[in-house]
């Protein structure tokens, strides 16, 4: 089996390895993304099928594996032993297998669910593999809008920066993590895992008023602050009600290029971390506030960069030692929940293998402690907040009024 292709990994790459292993000790599915396409009509099962097993680009991505080399550091091969894309029509959304997949290579899963007379097409990849801009552009290629040319992954700039530069940033990042991690963090318990999935949508006219809202509450650099702030208030008010003192999250944001985002392969990742207090959660405009003041002190000082170089570094560590320093500063607790705002979602695509687009999810990955993860996202002019969540630490009761609770805040 001859290697054709090398590839670093990641120090985002590596990260959603960290997460993924910390999801397997809890539950039997790893650290998968989705994303949801839903057609008016039935789709063409023999025309998508053929599509999809003759693209070269496509079955060329499905043989890339993870390999150790040197001081077991990983790395992505292709082999020219190519591996057929798994296909399937199906009843359910589930995905269970482990992250085997990317040692053995099939890095890309596709399932059609049939509604009524709708078809809904799944795209499953693990996230060490593939952030949300690429699972995008996955179905853009999947639908021939994208003729992809080249590797599946970004050309690896030289990075210019001198070490003790490089390790001056990584040192700010750390510091920055230990700050930021409250005393006491509210967090929720529970040994066994079932992960259930809720999704809250919004129509036109109550996203315009959503977004509105936003501008009057002080969310004038990023909508995203008013959006945290609705979602923190709700969960203080009913699944994390007498349960801790402050909320502690890192929220993912994007570090692609300007031009790469056709890139199909890998996480273009950083975080900003916010401690959230729960005094600071008695209004909409204070805790907008809060978030909005602690993104732009970040941002003033470079965080992401710096901590874009903490997971560089750490990349090279086993993902024993790795977990041992992520974990650390919030005595094991990781966090108190998940949250992204992913924004447009697909906004240029109206059709997908000739049918009307009517409905786009992006799915959060599993999860595992702290059992609950939060995707904003927007598509035709639409909000939605997609939620996972561990249906053994919260119940469907909780849910309910958590939900009431956003709407509330939010209209």
């Amino acid at each position: 089996m001859e290697i054709t292709f090398v590839h670093k990994i990641s120090g985002a790459d590596k990260f959603q390895f960290l997460l993924d292993r910390h999801i397997l000790l809890n539950q039997p599915t790893g650290n998968f993304i989705k994303l949801s396409i839903e057609v008016e009509g039935r789709l063409d099962m023999k025309l998508l099928h053929r599509t999809i097993s003759a693209n070269r680009f496509l079955t060329r991505l499905n043989s890339i594996r993870l390999e150790e080399g040197f001081l077991k550091i990983p790395h992505w091969v292709e082999v020219d032993e190519q591996t057929p894309i798994t296909f399937s029509e199906l009843d359910e959304t589930t995905f269970s297998s482990r992250n085997g997949e990317l040692i053995q290579g099939n890095a890309l899963n596709i399932s059609v669910l049939h509604v009524e007379d709708d078809s809904i097409v799944v795209i499953t990849m693990h996230h060490a593999l593939a952030d949300n801009i690429s699972i995008q552009t996955i179905a853009k290629i999947i639908d021939g809008s994208i003729i992809p040319e080249g590797s599946a992954f970004a050309e690896e700039i030289k990075d210019t920066t001198p070490l003790i530069q490089q390790l001056i940033h990584t040192l700010k990042a750390t510091l920055l993590v230990f700050k930021k991690t409250p005393k006491s963090m509210a967090k929720l318990v529970a040994d066994e895992v079932i992960t259930n999935t809720n999704i809250i949508d919004f129509d036109e006219e109550e996203t315009k008023q959503i977004e509105e809202n936003a501008a009057k509450n002080g969310a004038r650099l990023s909508r995203s602050a008013f959006y945290l702030a609705a979602v923190s208030m709700a969960l203080k008010q009913t699944i994390f009600a007498g349960k801790g003192e402050s909320f502690f999250l890192p929220v993912p944001q994007n570090q692609r290029l300007r031009g790469n985002e056709q890139v199909a392969m890998g996480n273009h990742l950083s975080f900003l971390f916010y401690n959230i207090p729960f005094d600071k959660l008695n209004t909409l405009s204070e805790a907008t506030a809060c978030i909005t003041a602690q993104m732009v002190e970040q941002i003033k000082n470079e965080s992401p960069k710096s901590y874009s170089y903490l997971l560089k570094t750490f990349r090279f560590l086993p993902l024993w030692l790795y977990d041992f320093f992520f974990k650390m500063p919030t005595k094991g607790a990781v966090c108190s929940f998940l949250f992204s705002d992913v924004g447009e979602t697909l906004p240029d695509m109206k059709t997908f293998m000739g049918k009307e687009i009517v409905g786009v999810l992006n799915f959060p990955p599993n999860p595992s402690p702290p059992h609950l993860t939060f995707v904003m996202m927007k598509h035709a002019g639409c909000l939605k907040l997609i939620m996972t969540y561990n249906s053994k630490a919260i119940s469907e009761e909780e849910i309910t009024k958590f939900e009431a609770a956003l709407r509330a805040l939010l209209l």
